[in-house]
C-alpha cells in the first residue's frame, strides 16, 4: 500500500521509511503540478512509493442530496453530492449540464445527518469531468460553522 503523505503550509512533509523508521523531511514544492507519487530510497536500502497531498482541508466522503441553480439561464436541477471540505464540493449531476470552468452556481446542501440542515451558497467551478463537477465556495467564511460541524471538526472555530 503506498503511505500518503499531507504537505504542510511549507510544502514540507516528513517521510518514513517502513522498514527501519527513519523520518527525513523534504521539500516538495516542485512536484505541486507535476507527480502526486514518488518513490524513495532509504539509507537501510529500502526502497518504497509515497503520495503526495497538497490539500488544505480534509475532504469527507457522502452520499448527499441537493439542487443547483443558475439564476441568469432559469436553469435548475438535482445533484448527489460525492465529497465536500471546509473549501469545497465534488458532485455528479444527473442530467447533462452546460457549466464552464470559472461559472458561479448557485447550490442547495442537504445535510441528512444530526443537522438536518439546509445550505444555500455559491461555488466556482473549478473543473468538470462529464457530469462530475469539482468547485470552490465563493464564500466558505460564512459556512464555517455548519461545515465544521458537519466534518466532525467541533462545534465551532475560533
Amino acid at each position: 500500500m503506498i503511505q500518503k503523505v499531507y504537505v504542510d503550509h511549507t510544502n514540507q512533509v516528513k517521510v518514513i521509511c517502513p522498514k527501519c523508521g527513519l523520518e527525513k523531511n523534504i521539500n516538495v514544492i516542485k512536484f505541486k503540478d507535476t507527480h502526486k507519487r514518488l518513490k524513495a530510497n532509504c539509507k537501510c536500502g529500502e526502497v518504497f512509493r509515497f503520495a503526495l497531498n497538497f490539500r488544505k482541508h480534509y475532504r469527507k466522503k457522502v452520499q448527499l442530496s441537493g439542487e443547483y441553480f443558475i439564476q441568469e439561464r432559469n436553469v435548475r436541477d438535482d445533484i448527489f453530492i460525492k465529497d465536500i471540505s471546509m473549501s469545497g464540493i465534488n458532485f455528479i449531476t444527473y442530467k447533462p449540464h452546460n457549466f464552464s470552468k470559472d461559472d458561479t452556481v448557485e447550490l442547495k446542501l442537504e445535510f441528512n445527518d444530526q443537522m438536518e440542515k439546509e445550505i444555500h451558497t455559491s461555488v466556482k467551478i473549478k473543473w468538470i469531468n462529464d457530469r462530475n463537477v469539482g468547485a470552490q465556495f465563493n464564500n466558505p467564511k460564512l459556512l464555517e460553522k455548519d461545515l465544521a460541524v458537519y466534518l466532525g471538526m467541533g462545534s465551532h472555530l475560533d
